[in-house]
């Protein structure tokens, strides 16, 4: 005698976010990231394009919308997230990657003896000055010349390129008008 069982479908209960106002969101309605956006910024430097980045309760995920007033979604992105707060987490995100970038680069000056002593700098001035030296560097400065030349100096007694047979390296190296010149010759030794 075979028993016969009835499958009952269960749907999840979903339950209404309230936004802003009186409008009532459900997740995923009318659009994918309605209810669900984690982070909304512009993603070029034209302001014409904003990244959604929502998530599904599983995984954060990106979605590219134009910047329309007059297109539904753009019109349900700004219900729930204002310019102010997509202008906001734009500068957050870009004072992130410069902040990476800064990062990295007192990393290889670390890695490299960049720095005088071959520590950080205790004095604030002696470190702005190595920054400046590479990106405020004046080809008609004396100071900054010798430094240059100080540099160049550093680099001929690292390992890579004192026991390098590359000559065009070494030229390269020689003939660098700025410290940027000379570190990017200096790579080529570290490939």
């Amino acid at each position: 005698m075979a028993i016969e069982f009835k499958r009952k479908e269960v749907k999840p209960e979903i339950k209404p976010i309230v936004n802003s106002g009186s409008q009532v969101k459900i997740p995923g309605e009318p659009f994918p990231f309605s209810g669900r956006i984690v982070e909304c910024y512009y993603s070029n430097p034209e302001l014409d394009t904003v990244s959604i980045m929502w998530s599904d309760g599983e995984k954060n995920r990106e979605y590219y919308l134009k910047v329309d007033e007059n297109d539904a979604q753009f019109q349900a992105l700004l219900s729930e997230f204002s310019y102010e707060s997509i202008d906001e987490c734009t500068r957050n995100r870009h004072e992130i990657h410069r902040q990476e970038f800064r990062d990295a680069f007192h990393r290889y000056a670390m890695q490299n003896n960049m720095f005088s002593s071959g520590e950080i700098p205790q004095d604030a001035e002696e470190y702005q000055g190595s920054m400046n030296l590479m990106f405020e560097f004046d080809p008609e400065n004396a100071e900054n010349k010798e430094s240059l030349f100080k540099l160049k100096l550093k680099i001929f007694e690292q390992d890579e390129v004192k026991n390098s047979k590359k000559k065009k390296g070494k030229t390269d190296i020689r003939k660098a008008e700025t410290p940027v010149e000379a570190i990017s010759a200096y790579y080529s030794f570290l490939k």
